[in-house]
Parts: C-alpha cells; structure tokens; sequence
C-alpha cells in the first residue's frame, strides 16, 4: 500500500551537506508566483514548482530530481487529493501534520525548530513541508479505507506466494514473537537540554537495573513522569528491521537502549520472546508483498479517477 516514508539516512545525508554551506538562495515568493495550472479552482504557482523540487531532492537525499513538468504534474495530483480527501471527510487535521513534522525532527534526533530552520536555509519554507504532509496524510488515509472495502486478499494468493518466496527462503529469517512492553520517560515540550539529558540518565539507570518484568514494572509505575503501554504479541517480520534488530538482541527479561521518541525516551521490555520458524516469515512476507502490489494498483487507479473527473487548466 502507500504508506508515508522517510528515508532518515538520505535526510541525514542532506541535512549534513546543508549545513555544511555556508550560503543559501531564498526564493522570492513575490518574484516566483505565476499562475501555472488551475485546479478545480486552487492555483499552482512557479513558486510551488521550484518549493517541491526541493524538498524532493532533500528528502530523497539528493538522488530525486525531478522535471518541471512531472513536478507541475504532482503538484495538480496533490490537488485532487486534497479535494477528495476534504470531500470523504479524512483531511488531515493540523494535529496530525504537526506530530508527523515531530517525528520527521526526531528520527533526525533534532528538535523541530531546528530541522525547519535547516529547511528554512536550504530554500524550504515550512508550509511547503506542511502542505506536503498534508496530502501524503490525507492519500494514505483516503487508500486504506478504499482497499479496506474494495481489496481481498485470497489464500490461494497467498499460498501461490508463498512457494515463490520460497526459492529465495535463504533471504528469510525466521519469525520471532516478541511480548513487549513500552516505557516513556516524559519530556515536557518545553524542557530545556538539560532537563532532557537528566530524563535520559533517568532511563538509563533504569535500564541498568532492571532485572524482570514482573518486579520491574511495577516499580516503573510508580516513578513520576514514565508512562507503561502493553503493547503485547509482536511479529518481528511486522516491524522495522532496525527494531527487529534491537529485540532479537534484547533477551527476555531485559530493556532495549533509550530513545527519543514523541513524548520523550522510549524503552522497550521484552517480556516474551518465542522463534515461530520460517513458515510465518514466509507467510507474512507473501501477504505483506501482495498488499503492498494491490495497494499501489489502487492507488493508480484512484488517481486516473481523480484526474478524469478533476477540471485542470494549464497555462
């Protein structure tokens, strides 16, 4: 399906080389607004031309770099997905584009004033960024309620995927089942890095001393500021390979590594760990792919829907 991604290493990538420079050129919005397409009445611009340009070369880590042509032509699709997505009724809200830009701040490990202030000396305004968000948000809200309702994915699909997976059943590790539990240290929004680095000694002399689940997180329950959230039964095939990676390195018993999070640092107990074999790899790999291929066919054919419908004046 479409999923939002962020590729941190390109991003880390180019935040390097941005802040390597020392000179930027801001474009002039005053000197950059000709009208090049009207859709459905919404206007885009030079200006929003030479924006996205941008930000796709900076978050593809300099490797996307796109025409004129095919940007105008993401740009009038971004359009007619804003329309729909205002006409279904999931528009994303400005809570949501706000914690994604967090996110974005924090698998950079920096704050969002200072990973807009990097955009703001590479040419990016903010709210091209925001506008950006606003539509990836809103698509992938607007392709998991129609692939809800129009897509299946059939056993025999599966099973057909599964032999073919199975010719390459080397590349497959076997799946792991993981009971976790998640412990936030809070930071307040506001705290200064100082007060940040003492809630990371606080998670760390935590982690250091715990020695079980079942004691431990009871005495996590009384400590000021932290937060418990069970998250139960996790496949490692089902999450990121970095994070597979930690807890098939973390035994039973024991807490994963602090890291900044949302709400502050994020600790993983992993309170059960049983190996599944292969067979729940494969499986989940075949139906992970076959999602993944019907949910972009979808979203194509959502598209060319969009733009027969749309009214789109080119000038």
């Amino acid at each position: 399906m479409t999923y939002l991604v962020f590729n941190r290493l390109a991003f880390l990538a180019s935040l390097t080389i941005l802040l390597s420079l020392s000179q930027f050129t801001i474009v002039n919005k005053a000197n950059a607004s000709r009208i090049v397409a009207v859709v459905d009445g919404a206007v885009v611009t030079d200006y929003d031309i030479s924006q996205r340009q941008k930000l796709d070369r900076l978050l593809s880590g300099g490797k996307k770099r796109l025409g004129r042509t095919a940007t105008l032509n993401a740009l009038v699709d971004d359009k007619l997905k804003l329309f729909e997505a205002r006409r279904v009724g999931v528009l994303a809200k400005d809570n949501e584009i706000e914690r994604a830009m967090r996110n974005m701040a924090s698998n950079v490990r920096m704050k969002k004033s200072q990973m807009i202030s990097v955009l703001r000396r590479s040419g990016i305004v903010e709210e091209s960024l925001k506008s950006w968000l606003k539509t990836q948000i809103s698509w992938n809200a607007l392709i998991r309620a129609r692939f809800n309702a129009q897509v299946r994915i059939e056993e025999a699909d599966i099973a057909r995927a599964i032999v073919k997976q199975k010719k390459d059943s080397k590349d497959i590790k076997s799946a792991v089942s993981y009971t976790l539990t998640q412990i936030t240290f809070v930071v307040p929004k506001k705290a200064s890095s100082q007060q940040a680095k003492r809630r990371l000694n606080d998670a760390s002399r935590f982690r250091a001393s715990f020695k079980s689940c079942d004691k431990d997180l009871k005495v996590a329950r009384r400590l000021q500021d932290v937060a418990i959230s069970r998250l139960g039964r996790r496949i490692s095939t089902d999450l990121p390979e970095s994070i597979a990676k930690t807890l098939a390195n973390t035994p039973v018993n024991g807490v994963t590594k602090p890291q900044r999070g949302q709400n502050g640092y994020e600790l993983y107990a992993v309170c059960g760990k049983k190996e599944m074999g292969k067979n729940v790899a494969l499986r989940n790999a075949a139906e992970g792919e076959l999602k993944s291929k019907k949910g972009e066919a979808l979203s194509r054919t959502y598209l060319r829907e969009l733009r027969a419908k749309g009214v789109v004046e080119y000038r």
